[in-house]
């Protein structure tokens, strides 16, 4: 696979030929923010912008919200966020594709430097830019560093998934026709599997541009993290009959499972730390932790024989979201077609 880097410019295409983008936001009650979301797309610097919004079956005020502003509003029965994304691509025309998640936001130019990138690199996929972390609030509280310009793009997704949100991707649409839209069987780690995907298959551009803003709150600092150690290590184990006879990839995977089992293993040990009844779903959960993460068991384990005083000392520090915007964190989505 080529190495790549994109060096944005500032030249802009009479409005005439530029191609069209089409951004494609699923939601499913989102009125929270979801009017910011697609601000940020109506204040792009790139002149041909389509927006779609998938509406997954919402029971809030959703639907109103989106048809306010000038937007293709599709809805659906819930299906889940990868079903959303690949409905929103069947009522796309544009020849590049960015999937804004419905609480994020684009910065002004994420459009314009995409486009120019793939304009220039024909051959690539997808053009991956730097992202900032907001808070709940819109408050800035730190930039991603994925520093992966120069490297093997493909190695990179193996140890970890360094693009972590997928607003801050513009895909190629010829190459999501070649490749395959988001895999709806594999529900919660679905833009980690696309993007391994796609990068084993095609080169992959990244830049140093700030091109998106990704929001940190309860609902995705959280998460289920017993769905996602196990979806996760899914994910890289797909990926194994490709990696046969390369000792360097086959590495890079090794590693990408360690960096899984304490992403998520953690978490999760955390959550049982905390949680002493002795129910079933704690059982399994304890089970998930001895095959994949003994660190963990042997950590919830201990802690049934200390003071409860003493357990909430070890417990206090829930991830912050400091503390998750600087862990380069991976996957938090899974679904694909």
């Amino acid at each position: 696979m080529s190495l790549l880097q994109c060096t944005p410019g500032a030249t802009h295409p009479p409005p005439e030929l530029a191609p069209l983008v089409s951004v494609v936001i699923p939601c499913y009650n989102s009125a929270r923010y979801l009017g910011e979301t697609i601000e940020s797309v109506l204040a792009q610097t790139f002149a041909r912008v389509e927006i779609i919004v998938v509406d997954d079956g919402s029971t809030d005020a959703t639907s109103e919200i989106a048809q306010s502003y000038p937007v293709q509003y599709v809805y659906r029965t819930n299906g889940g966020i990868s079903a959303a994304r690949n409905t929103g691509v069947v009522h796309s025309r544009g020849k590049y594709l960015l999937f804004l998640d419905h609480d994020d936001r684009l910065l002004p130019v994420a459009i314009e430097v995409g486009v120019k990138c793939l304009e220039e690199r024909p051959e690539c996929a997808m053009a991956v830019g730097e992202h900032r972390y907001i808070q709940a609030d819109g408050t800035e509280i730190g930039y991603s560093r994925k520093h992966t310009t120069g490297r093997d793009h493909y190695e990179e997704l193996l140890e970890h998934n360094f693009i972590e949100t997928p607003c801050s991707v513009l895909h190629r649409r010829s190459a999501l026709e070649s490749t395959g839209l988001f895999a709806e069987r594999v529900q919660g780690a679905e833009d980690y599997e696309l993007y391994l995907r796609t990068a084993r298959q095609s080169p992959v551009i990244t830049h140093d541009t700030p091109v998106a803003e990704y929001r940190l709150h309860e609902a995705n600092i959280s998460g289920d993290a017993e769905r996602m150690f196990m979806v996760s290590l899914e994910v890289l184990k797909m990926e194994l009959p490709y990696l046969q006879g390369d000792r360097e990839k086959l590495r890079m995977h090794r590693r990408g499972v360690r960096f899984v089992q304490r992403q998520f293993g953690r978490r999760l040990t955390r959550e049982l730390i905390g949680n002493r009844q002795p129910s079933e779903e704690n059982r399994r959960k304890l089970g998930v932790l001895w095959r994949n993460y003994r660190a963990g068991w042997l950590a919830v384990m201990a802690s049934r024989l200390l003071p409860a005083r003493l357990v909430n000392r070890l417990i206090m520090a829930q991830v912050h979201p400091n503390e998750y915007a600087r862990s380069a964190q991976p996957i938090e989505n899974l679904s694909a077609g």
